[in-house]
């Protein structure tokens, strides 16, 4: 059975610089289509109409943080089971551990390769799918 491929992805990002990185990445070099939310308070509701394969997650957020939104999507039925990957700066060695031990996919540190983007977040898919 062929694998299924990685197409859709929604990005909670507050920052419109790497918003605009991710999305040229992933749409040009990935041939991905990219949902971007700029605020995580929405980004639940997004989630659900979007039916993304894969979610991305900024660390620190206004409003409501990486991690917050990630356990909030867990008591979401369809949306718990989604991988989930964080782009971060800041995170501690032990968040990233407690974020795997909840089930997070993986984690890309910024700054990332815009060229390498979509190979990072398939490696990491293909571990799902």
């Amino acid at each position: 059975m062929p694998e299924r491929t990685l197409e859709r992805i929604c990005y909670v990002e507050d920052d419109e610089d790497i918003q605009r990185i991710v999305r040229l990445s992933l749409e040009r070099v990935g041939k991905m289509t990219v949902k971007i939310v700029t605020d995580p308070m929405t980004a639940l509701g997004a989630m659900t109409d979007f039916k993304p394969d894969l979610v991305m997650l900024d660390w620190m957020m206004p409003g409501m943080d990486g991690p917050t939104l990630f356990r909030e999507m867990k008591k979401r039925p369809e949306l718990a089971g989604l991988p989930v990957v964080f782009i971060t700066a800041k995170a501690a060695q032990r968040d990233l551990d407690e974020l795997k031990t909840l089930g997070a996919a993986g984690t890309i540190s910024k700054p990332f390769s815009p060229k390498d983007l979509p190979e990072q977040l398939r490696a990491i898919w293909a571990k799902f799918s």
